[in-house]
């Protein structure tokens, strides 16, 4: 399972006391929030956190949103990009980025609401590029038309790459055996495989739940005859298939893990996740830290192949 260092910058700015007044979690951004999109980005070129260029870059967002507008659209967009210095994982971090989009038509009594909010940030991984900063995680809800303009914006500004997440099965299951081992769930509340049967309506998906206490306890009677938390995951799988099967005589083999859920985190194949707690933040981040490094040493191992070909 994924490890954590103690006490976290995060963790800190939580626990902290400043004039006998307790600080904000900075993670409440995130976790007060329902479902976000999350997205990896490359490393963003000549990024610059002062006032000004802040504004420069909320600027060219708006022009992008009201470029792609029908002609007789009468909505008004506000954008805001704010600095966040305490959302990050340790000192070494960069401060992450939280832009928002704030619509409102030109009626007078009508309100602005928040269209689409985002957030960028890094989580313990710093990669030096000369002058790009590394914000390797971006999470995004509200409407798909502002995120496209966003995104896209985002991408000319500082020539990089956002791509939403797509996760692979073994993916899922390593985020939600990870769900276990970090929340404070009762060990009745259900953990949640949701399937979905290859060529068939998406609607019609089969749910599968077992109860958390069950699922730490095959975690916890797996760990000490394996290796590699890949392993882990195969085998505790490989335990939950079979039960499966014992009990409906179901071979969910043939079926697609699309989303495992408990009441306080979800994940989706998508790139959908929901995260209620802190500790959910910290082990969802913590667990795409594992994962890129994972993608990293696929491509390195095939650039080395084909360089050795």
């Amino acid at each position: 399972m994924a490890m954590y260092r103690s006490e976290p910058a995060w963790q800190r700015e939580n626990n902290s006391i400043s004039k006998n007044i307790v600080t904000g979690d900075p993670l409440a951004a995130i976790y007060n929030e329902g479902i976000w999109r999350l997205s990896k980005v490359s490393p963003l070129y000549n990024l610059q956190y002062n006032t000004v260029k802040l504004k420069q870059y909320a600027s060219k967002i708006r022009q992008a949103l009201v470029s792609a507008m029908p002609a007789n659209s009468s909505t008004k967009y506000v954008v805001q990009i704010e600095e966040q210095v305490n959302l990050k994982y340790s000192e070494e971090d960069p401060s992450a980025l939280i832009i928002n989009v704030l619509s409102s038509s030109q009626d007078k009594n009508n309100k602005s609401k928040v269209s689409y909010a985002a957030i960028l940030l890094s989580w313990g991984i710093n990669i030096s590029v000369g002058t790009a900063t590394h914000l390797p995680y971006m999470l995004e809800r509200g409407e798909q038309r502002i995120s496209t303009a966003v995104k896209s914006t985002l991408q000319t500004i500082f020539d990089c790459q956002i791509k939403q997440f797509s996760f692979t099965q073994q993916q899922l299951l390593y985020l939600g055996f990870n769900f276990v081992e970090s929340d404070s769930s009762r060990s009745t509340d259900p953990f949640t495989l949701t399937y979905k049967t290859p060529q068939v309506d998406h609607k019609d998906k089969l749910n599968l739940s077992f109860e958390v206490g069950d699922i730490q306890i095959i975690c916890n009677g797996v760990k000490d005859e394996v290796t590699q938390k890949s392993d882990l995951v195969t085998s505790v799988y490989q335990i939950l298939q079979n039960q499966i099967f014992e009990s409906s005589l179901i071979d969910i083999t043939t079926f697609d893990l699309c989303e495992v859920s408990m009441p306080r985190a979800e994940v989706k194949n998508s790139g959908a996740v929901k995260m209620k707690t802190p500790e959910i933040v910290n082990c969802v981040f913590t667990v795409l830290n594992d994962i890129s490094h994972d993608m990293y040493s696929e491509r390195d191992s095939g650039n080395a192949s084909a360089s050795d070909s």
